[in-house]
């Protein structure tokens, strides 16, 4: 199947482009044809410039504005297959664009959306997917779309709090790097030369950091593939299922950052089993599917363990509280929606405390990185500083001796 970029034009005149898998230009062709449009021009893209949108990704908020516009086209009395023919030229992420373009071919032929979209796992999660289809199902699409805008929404917010909160430690591990390599390339090789000059005896701090520079000159290439290629092996054994689940387990015990990705977890969980309630998705599997979209392989496990659990009849409350994972305040919320009746409602109120409660905590890490980090930064400087000026105040006294 190749891809192609085609202009179009119906009886009226009006004008389509978009982009289109086919195996040839003849079924191009045929494809419009079904949907009552001549074919005007079309173009191959290259393996380039797929390449390039294939880099391009739907991030949650870009998901949050086309649900948003979805729903008000939906409320509106549009029907699903002309509002996403609305939206595939409207959209300005290029991967979505082509996306919208094959699902609406789709629903031309009659299959619902929520199939078409199934087969885009990795732009459209099982949350979202399983959202939609309830949402056709119960005819309650219009109610669906909204709820889904308001968890990405909220989802971009907490992912915005935790990169502004980065961005400091971030910088601050650049200029480390930046420090060093300056230091080691360019400034201490000048003095090491000087004191090779004079032929003078350098105190062992001197010969330390001259010896470090040294190897980082001679073997700079081979550092900078061997880094390479160690991100590489970083990625590759991140794709390994034991070594994501050995690492997801660390997150959850590793004193900087456990508080983080729990406050996180929670936000996550308290806001989509809301969503999922609202949609009228039995709570059972509402909390089996939240189980899979919370980003953490040792946490689904654990959340495998608690649906068995409430499917053999305990309470919800007692069987997440076996996560052994969510704060009190959470659990003593369930009860109250268990006893009440109104877990929904409960969720919902409670969801926006704790996402904020990320924020707090995303804080109080920063509050320990920052400082650790200066200190590192004035360490490398001071070292440099002391190994440099101390044989040169030598020097100095040496030459005063000799006037």
């Amino acid at each position: 199947m190749a891809k192609f970029r085609y202009k179009a034009k119906n009886i009226d005149n009006k004008i389509m482009k978009g982009v289109l898998f086919a195996k040839d230009e003849e079924e191009l062709r045929q494809i419009l044809s079904n949907q009552k449009y001549f074919l005007v021009s079309a173009r191959k893209i290259s393996e380039s410039t797929q390449f390039f949108t294939f880099l391009e990704r739907v991030s949650p908020d870009v998901l949050a504005i086309f649900c948003r516009e979805f729903a008000i086209m939906i409320s509106a009395g549009i029907t699903i297959t002309k509002a996403i023919e609305t939206l595939k030229t409207s959209t300005r992420n290029r991967k979505l664009r082509e996306i919208l373009e094959e699902v609406h071919i789709e629903l031309l032929k009659g299959r619902m959306l929520s199939d078409s979209l199934e087969k885009y796992p990795k732009t459209f999660p099982v949350f979202f997917r399983n959202m939609i289809r309830i949402g056709e199902i119960s005819g309650r699409l219009d109610k669906v779309l909204p709820e889904l805008a308001d968890y990405y929404e909220n989802d971009t917010k907490v992912k915005k709090q935790v990169r502004s909160a980065m961005a400091y430690p971030t910088f601050m591990v650049i200029l480390s790097i930046a420090v060093v390599a300056v230091l080691s390339l360019f400034v201490i090789p000048i003095f090491g030369e000087l004191f090779s000059s004079f032929d003078a005896e350098l105190p062992k701090i001197t010969q330390i950091s001259i010896a470090v520079s040294d190897f980082f000159r001679m073997n700079f290439g081979f550092i900078v593939l061997g880094i390479f290629l160690l991100a590489l092996l970083l990625k590759w054994l991140k794709s390994r299922p034991m070594v994501r689940l050995w690492l997801d387990q660390m997150k959850l015990v590793f004193p900087v950052v456990k508080n983080v990705v729990i406050a996180q977890i929670t936000a996550r969980f308290t806001s989509g089993l809301s969503t999922l309630l609202k949609s009228g998705i039995p709570v059972v599997d509402a909390i089996s599917t939240m189980g899979k979209m919370l980003g953490n392989k040792a946490v689904e496990e654990r959340f495998a363990i608690s649906v068995s659990e409430i499917k053999r009849g305990q309470g919800i409350a007692k069987a997440i509280k076996t996560i052994d994972l969510f704060p009190d305040m959470l659990i003593q919320m369930l009860v109250v929606g268990e006893e009440t009746a109104e877990l929904e409602l409960v969720l919902d109120k409670t969801s926006g405390y704790f996402g904020e409660n990320v924020n707090a905590s995303i804080k109080r890490m920063v509050s320990i990185i920052e400082p650790l980090m200066t200190i590192l930064v004035g360490f490398m400087v001071l070292f440099v500083i002391v190994s440099v000026f101390i044989p040169m105040l030598d020097l100095m006294n040496a030459i005063d001796r000799l006037g």
